[in-house]
């Protein structure tokens, strides 16, 4: 009897230990999707809704990456204090937005949902949820196992049989490969919780001047359909919505495919089921907006100064039409500074002033690294080594404009330069307690010209005549800004 009590004992504790060791395998070979490595980052973006406080969401946002980089929940809350949460992704079918929108509604209890139409229509309709499985699988694999899961996980495998439901509740046989190539961050579990903009992304690029709205012709073209599969799923969301009193929103963002056929099928089918449909690639909406681009940019993936206008637009009809109330909370209250960081942040990319600029980088966040290419002769030398002194350099490459000089203003290990009046000068060395390693060279005109600056593999420098710049941001763990200075403006 001992010895079968022993016996059942050690089977529990090796079954016990198998779990746990399956568990975090799995966690650890997941894929993961962060601010620090992509611009729709839907790990962080997930793990941060799960952390939401239940019934403190009134409003989301569903849909393609057009969506994450275009409605900011912070500027909404901050506008007119309306709690919103954005749970778009890369290529979010109308399929997945479905069973995002029944998981949310497990914990919240949402007045608005505001969707994206672009993939209602054929994106790849040769992949039966019209993505392919990497982008489904990013989207649905940080979905927490419930009755929604399970249903949305079947039904993918239904309709895909390339897909193996095994492959969902054991992610280690999709993704077993991906142990070669893991980060700090797959190690670290924490890491990934990493976020505060409760979905948005903020992005810099400039763009948009280009656009040309699109202007209706009022002729009753449909001869492009929704596809049949995402049409069937937009029903089952407005029936969803109808049936719990959630006003539900199509929108259709510039950098969408739009025509009189799109316009008429979305239009018609608003209008039959009761929906408003805001088609902002339309002439008029958009020009409405008075974007002064390219600095305002909200076509394809637009930038924080084109979201900010129209998260307020859409913050505005929240409230004042679909009487959406202001609210409160914590949760909104204590990320405002978060926000504002950010905005700091993004700003470097519009700054052309190199004075300015130098001022902006004596953040205790901020690794600097300079590394001057060819001859700096065009440049006020006096003047600019003058100005980064006051970053902490001391080595005077001013009186020599043919040398090779690099510089790394570290806030953990203050200030290493190297200064070569005939050579390649280099530097290297690591950041953030060894996490992050850095490669740093530069070739003046007395050696080969050149401009290196590489952290973590990868060669951030503009490589361009002049002083070359890039920024890291400890506390974002990225980089946040490269410039080249040539003795005129930044680029």
């Amino acid at each position: 009897m001992k010895k079968c009590i022993i016996s059942i004992l050690r089977a529990v504790i090796f079954l016990s230990l198998l779990v746990v060791s399956l568990y975090y395998i799995n966690k650890m070979l997941l894929p993961k999707y962060i601010s620090s490595n992509s611009n729709w980052p839907t790990t962080t973006t997930y793990n941060q809704f799960y952390e939401m406080e239940e019934d403190t969401v009134d409003v989301f946002f569903f849909g393609s990456s057009l969506m994450v980089n275009a409605f900011s929940p912070q500027t909404i809350y901050n506008e007119y204090g309306i709690r919103s949460y954005n749970l778009a992704s890369e290529q979010q079918s109308t399929f997945l937005s479905y069973y995002w929108l029944k998981e949310a509604m497990r914990f919240q209890k949402p007045k608005a949902v505001i969707m994206d139409t672009m993939m209602l229509f054929d994106v790849r309709p040769w992949y039966p949820l019209n993505l392919k499985e990497p982008l489904a699988r990013k989207c649905i694999d940080p979905m927490k196992w419930s009755e929604v899961k399970r249903e949305a996980v079947s039904k993918i495998c239904e309709l895909d049989p390339s897909q193996s439901e095994l492959g969902f509740y054991l992610t280690n046989i999709r993704f077993h490969d991906r142990w070669k190539e893991l980060k700090e961050y797959d190690m670290d579990l924490g890491e990934v919780q990493y976020a505060e903009l409760k979905g948005y992304s903020a992005l810099t690029k400039r763009g948009g001047d280009s656009f040309k709205p699109f202007r209706r012709s009022d002729r009753n073209v449909r001869d492009e359909q929704m596809n049949a599969i995402m049409k069937e799923y937009l029903d089952k969301m407005t029936a969803l919505c109808k049936e719990n009193g959630i006003a539900l929103i199509l929108v259709t963002l510039p950098g969408t495919k739009m025509n009189d056929s799109r316009n008429n099928v979305l239009t018609a089918y608003a209008k039959d089921h009761g929906l408003d449909y805001y088609n902002v690639c339309e002439e008029e909406l958009y020009n409405s907006f008075d974007f002064q681009t390219p600095g305002e940019n909200i076509v394809n993936h637009g930038n924080i100064w084109g979201a900010m206008k129209l998260s307020r637009y859409f913050g505005k009809k929240l409230s004042e039409e679909y009487k959406v109330p202001s609210v409160k909370d914590e949760q909104y209250e204590e990320t405002k500074e978060f926000y504002d960081y950010i905005y700091d942040v993004c700003q470097l990319s519009r700054m052309t002033d190199f004075d300015e600029y130098v001022d902006k980088l004596r953040n205790e966040n901020f690794t600097v690294f300079i590394s001057v290419n060819d001859n700096a002769s065009g440049i006020k030398m006096k003047a600019t080594f003058s100005k980064l002194k006051e970053l902490g350099i001391e080595k005077d490459f001013s009186k020599d404009p043919r040398c090779s000089y690099v510089a790394v203003i570290s806030p953990e290990n203050g200030v290493s330069e190297n200064l070569s009046e005939n050579g390649v000068a280099q530097l290297s060395g690591s950041i953030r307690g060894h996490k992050t390693m850095y490669s740093i060279q530069s070739g003046g005109r007395r050696s080969d010209a050149l401009s290196q600056i590489i952290i973590d593999n990868e060669q951030y420098a503009k490589d361009a005549k002049g002083i070359n710049i890039v920024v890291y941001d400890q506390r974002l763990r990225k980089v946040v800004s490269t410039k080249n200075y040539n003795g005129k403006k930044l680029k």
